[in-house]
């Protein structure tokens, strides 16, 4: 299924939800239609699985770290030296990839000079090599590029990077990257250094005319289909000039447009009408104001390793023509065995925009919602001002972005986990729009530009959660306040080419509902109320967690007690009484419970524990066949689907225990659907890509086509839950593999969630769940309680971060000499954090053998350590099962009768 179907049946689906049941007797649920579409895709799934994480050889270049800031675009520089996905306008649909950006190296030793674009390719461009090999250290939002084996005199080392600081929103919001070279020689040599950037000013889509928007609601008559930006064109290339810029130490270039650019219809985009390059304390420097595609202007950068001297403003490109490019050089001198490293900036900005309410068209903004703007006009009212603060700031703003990378890569994880966990979190650049405002909403990622998608957002929040509490309860609170009147929480809550709500205002995505919306919705914020204590976001929200579960309630068919209705898995049909929503409906019901008895509330608590009993019987009877829980049933139990098997079955249980409230199935079920799943399926796909949807009887996967495996599910409701029940060393395996899945392919920063191939999907942060499981660790700050077990599989030493929205934290476990810390690295705001008892839920065993250990209070506070050494043989407790998949069919099933 290609995405534009896809797309289309997310809109059909909820209708289609209407005729469950109507004709039982005929309806298999999509199997047989599924089956005559199956089609594997060959030559995807396998190969290399040795990687030097942290120095990719020679690697693929779809796609690269994406560096830039939160909702003000962004650009990849890839493993080869390429910059692709060049997101400074659109950061939902990219330009693919820029041959005329590109740094250059000159070097000079008596008469025998030499230049190369550092560049891994084939070509030979104005007048310049590329080289032959890279080595990268690709770690979100940094960039080591290094060019060994080339044969070069000079040694060339680039380091890029932007701002990421945790709970900083203006800091990690900024348009700008630094590149940083260093340049190493053995000998005496005289060296220059170009860096080339394309004009990409006033390269947007844009519809070619306003036909047919008249700000109407997109899930009804056909507006998604016009609003899909993805199918515009980009605009005309606008005519461009470039100028000398000067800054304080900062010498360069800045492009700029001739006119103001006049989009017909305005989005999230960013209108970015200046670019500045510079280069920072250097003295030798010369400029290509303007250089063609064709241009043979850099001869002079390659016979002298420097330009003719051009001091006035020059078009850049006219207007309509492909772009041109704008070089700057700086050339040097080196010492034998000394190493100079020059710097660089690039940095855009897009002026904030006045909207003309009574002169704009009909269908040119959305009108009723949140701001247009980017959240750096808070700050800074034109590129100077920003740049002068990011110069000022550079140094802190780099040191505080690695602080949240340097515990990981302190940690006794492997490689490929620290690489995996910390590139996870890169569509925070990539997919996430934040206003001016302050509003936040996450494109889906393909889908035509919708956002804010909260079915997925259930697996996608926990990076935002973790370190920009406030931008994730921006998105949070929109969708609280678009609840529809029915009570049920929206789908999406804007959409990138049209607008999105506001607190206040309205959302361009009315209607469209799913039971999961509502659940996860209630499941986060519960969470991030036990995760910061903060009872007042809590009451804040009490009136619509009671409508949401009155909707929830109403969508229980007579004979039943579990909820019926649309998920988010809508590209395959599933039977009404659904194997997915069974569980995370009784995690709905542990959340209700723990609001009752946050608020003291004994009603509540005494209603969702009695709903959670009946429901958990009905999900056991109905759908549990022994082996693993179906893929679902009509409400009355008849037409069981026991031969096809659902990788989201544990859905529920993974969430519940994360957060604190227990099992909701029996241990020993929920180990032999793990079981199952990895004989029946895992084992026998590639990579343990498995399709979610396995028919039994056909021993393969059924899903449709395009849409085979959703990797981030597959990562939180099986790998991450089989962890939970001790089968660590395939939910490694599982994680591990999505990922080279991704990576042999040059997707580590673009994956997708239906088949692999390049797309930047919102749910690839789910992997910032795993460090909490790791540790078996959580926190109840009203309740004074830490939860702790972390995983130990041999006597070597095992040390996890931690990071909670108010603070984070190592654990530390030496097997051999019984020592168990927790040390507290970091600590945001004045509130007092305390424990004062811990809980231990031992991976593999129930929760229902929990441990309580009363302890002497213990104030969190930055560099504390909490020592709980002698709660080792309570605490460390871990019931691990032997590795399923390297030997599936060496391992029984195992039958647990009803």
């Amino acid at each position: 299924m290609n995405k534009r179907t896809f797309v289309s049946l997310m809109f059909c689906f909820v209708g289609a939800v209407a005729s469950y049941g109507q004709n039982e007797n005929e309806n298999d649920y999509g199997v047989n239609e599924a089956n005559t579409k199956f089609s594997f895709q060959n030559g995807i799934l396998g190969g290399d699985t040795d990687y030097d994480y942290f120095s990719l050889k020679d690697h693929e270049d779809v796609s690269g770290v994406p560096l830039g800031g939160i909702g003000v675009g962004n650009i990849n520089l890839a493993p080869s030296g390429q910059f692709t996905r060049i997101g400074i306008n659109n950061i939902h649909t990219p330009i693919k990839r820029s041959e005329s950006s590109f740094f250059s190296l000159w070097m000079r030793k008596g008469n025998e000079k030499k230049a190369v674009r550092l560049v891994r390719d084939t070509k030979k461009q104005y007048g310049m090599e590329g080289v032959k090999h890279t080595q990268y250290k690709g770690l979100f939002p940094t960039v080591q590029l290094s060019y060994a084996d080339n044969n070069l005199s000079v040694s060339p080392v680039i380091r890029a990077y932007s701002g990421l600081v945790p709970h900083n929103v203006k800091d990690s919001s900024l348009p700008v990257v630094w590149f940083e070279v260093d340049l190493f020689s053995q000998e005496n040599m005289e060296a220059a250094l170009a860096f080339s950037w394309e004009d990409f000013i006033g390269l947007f889509n844009d519809p070619n005319s306003l036909r047919g928007f008249d700000n109407g609601q997109l899930l009804s008559e056909g507006r998604a289909s016009l609003n899909n930006g993805e199918n515009w064109a980009l605009r005309e290339k606008a005519e461009t000039f470039v100028e000398p810029y000067k800054q304080g130490t900062l010498t360069g270039l800045m492009q700029c447009v001739a006119d103001s650019l006049q989009p017909r219809k305005l989005t999230f985009q960013n209108y970015v009408n200046k670019v500045i390059v510079a280069v920072e304390g250097e003295k030798n420097v010369s400029y290509l104001p303007a250089c063609g595609k064709t241009s043979d202007a850099w001869s002079q950068f390659i016979a002298n390793g420097e330009f003719a001297p051009q001091n006035s403003k020059t078009l850049l490109t006219k207007q309509g023509q492909s772009s041109s490019a704008s070089v700057l050089a700086v050339k040097t001198t080196l010492k034998a065995g000394e190493k100079k490293t020059i710097r660089f900036m690039l940095a855009w900005y897009a002026p904030e925009l006045h909207i003309d309410e009574a002169a704009a068209p009909i269908g040119s903004y959305w009108p009723c919602g949140a701001d247009y703007n980017k959240y750096y006009h808070n700050y800074f009212k034109d590129i100077e001002s920003l740049v002068g603060y990011v110069a000022a700031n550079r140094q802190r703003i780099i040191q505080q972005t690695l602080e949240w990378q340097k515990p990981i890569l302190e940690s006794t994880l492997p490689d490929w986990y620290k690489f995996k966990l910390i590139n996870s979190g890169y569509v925070i650049y990539t997919n996430m729009v934040l206003t001016k405002g302050g509003d936040v909403m996450v494109n889906e990622g393909a889908m035509g530009g919708f956002g804010g998608t909260m079915d997925q957002r259930l697996s996608a929040h926990p990076f935002y959660q973790k370190f920009f509490t406030q931008l994730d309860r921006s998105e949070m609170d929109i969708f609280a306040d678009s609840m529809d009147p029915e009570g049920y929480i929206l789908h999406f809550i804007g959409h990138y080419y049209v607008g999105m709500g506001s607190e206040g205002g309205r959302v361009p995505t009315e209607k469209g509902w799913m039971l999961d919306n509502a659940s996860g919705w209630i499941i986060q914020l519960v969470k991030d109320y036990e995760q910061t204590g903060d009872m007042q976001y809590l009451k804040k929200h009490l009136a619509g967690v009671k409508r949401a579960m009155k909707f929830l309630y109403s969508r229980i068919p007579a004979g039943s007690t579990i909820p019926i209705g649309p998920t988010t898995y809508d590209d395959f049909t599933h039977p009404p009484l659904y194997s997915y929503y069974a569980g995370v409906w009784l995690t709905t019901l542990k959340a209700y419970e723990a609001i009752g008895k946050s608020i003291g509330d004994a009603k509540m608590v005494e209603q969702a524990q009695k709903q959670f009993v009946v429901s958990q019987k009905e999900a056991i009877d109905k759908l549990w066949n022994g082996r693993f829980f179906a893929y679902g049933c009509e409400p009355d139990g008849s037409k069981r689907l026991d031969n096809v098997l659902f990788t989201g079955q544990l859905a529920g249980q993974f969430l519940s225990r994360y957060c604190g409230w227990g099992d909701v199935y029996p241990m020993d079920i929920v180990k032999a659907s793990i079981i199952s799943q990895c004989k029946i399926s895992l084992s026998k796909t590639a990579d343990y890509y498995a399709n979610k949807v396995w028919d039994i009887n056909l021993g393969r996967g059924i899903d449709n086509r395009g849409s085979q495996c959703w990797p981030f599910y597959l990562e939180s409701y099986t790998a991450l839950t089989g962890m939970q029940a001790g089968f660590y060393a395939d939910a490694m395996d599982i994680m591990k593999h999505i990922q080279l899945v991704h990576l042999r392919k040059g997707w580590t920063w673009t994956q997708n969630l239906w088949n692999p191939s390049d797309v930047t999907y919102m749910t690839a942060p789910v992997t910032w769940f795993s460090t909490d499981v790791l540790a078996g660790a959580g926190i109840n700050v009203l309740q004074k309680e830490l939860r702790l077990a972390p995983v130990i599989t041999d006597d070597n030493l095992v040390s996890v971060p931690l990071y909670y929205p108010n603070f984070w934290g190592v654990v530390t476990a030496d097997p051999q000499t019984k020592s168990l810390k927790l040390k507290i690295t970091k600590k945001y705001g004045k509130d007092k954090i305390s424990f004062t008892k811990i809980i231990s839920e031992p991976a593999g065993l129930p929760t229902t053998e929990k441990r309580q250990i009363e302890i002497k209070e213990f104030v969190v506070d930055e560099g504390k350590v909490l020592d709980l050494s002698q709660y080792w043989d309570q605490i460390v407790d871990n019931r691990l099962e032997s590795p399923i998949l390297p030997n599936a069919d060496k391992h029984d099933f195992r039958y647990v009768m009803k």
